[in-house]
């Protein structure tokens, strides 16, 4: 069997899992959250979401761009994974920005909100365990946001379904 050649500039071993959170050696720049958000559910409605967005504009604050939007990505597509229809919401909250996504799926269990950060784990069979992915979008949200000083809180949604709320520092 022949073992295809590596991609260009694809990192090994322990540089993996920076460049998997997005991180690497992305700098911190001022970035408009909002714009990072317009792109992710753009890309989710390229992919079928039915998903609206709502909010303030120009929220400016320092992040690693690419890292945030992974972040942000990983949550939406947790969400069009479990639910029919999502809501995004960007806002600023005094010195800090604020966004949620809402989805109006079968929601997560309060008691275990802090389990599914956990590395490959996975809610019983309410949730869709034959929808694929590595256990790992959440772990990595979770991990991006707390690389910007912030961290990300779950929630019961109005729809009844899952509130993230990733939250940098600010």
């Amino acid at each position: 069997m022949t073992v295809p050649p590596r991609a260009p500039n694809t990192p090994t071993g322990r540089e993996a899992v920076p460049f998997a959170r997005g991180e690497g050696t992305e700098a911190v720049v001022d970035a408009d959250i909002r714009e990072l958000v317009d792109d992710v559910v753009a890309s989710a409605r390229r992919d079928g979401a039915s998903i609206d967005v709502d909010g303030d504009f120009a929220l400016v604050v320092p992040v690693r761009p690419n890292a945030f939007k992974r972040c942000l990505t990983n949550l939406v597509v947790n969400a069009m994974v479990h639910a029919d229809h999502i809501a995004v919401h960007a806002s600023r909250d005094g010195e800090a920005i604020e966004v949620t996504i809402d989805d109006d799926g079968p929601g997560i269990p309060s008691d275990q909100r802090e389990e599914v950060f956990k590395p490959f784990y996975r809610l019983d069979s309410a949730r869709n365990l034959d929808a694929g992915g590595t256990g790992l979008g959440l772990t990595i949200a979770r991990d991006v946001m707390r690389g910007h000083g912030g961290d990300i809180r779950l929630e019961q949604a109005p729809a009844g379904g899952v509130r993230a709320r990733p939250r940098p520092a600010g």
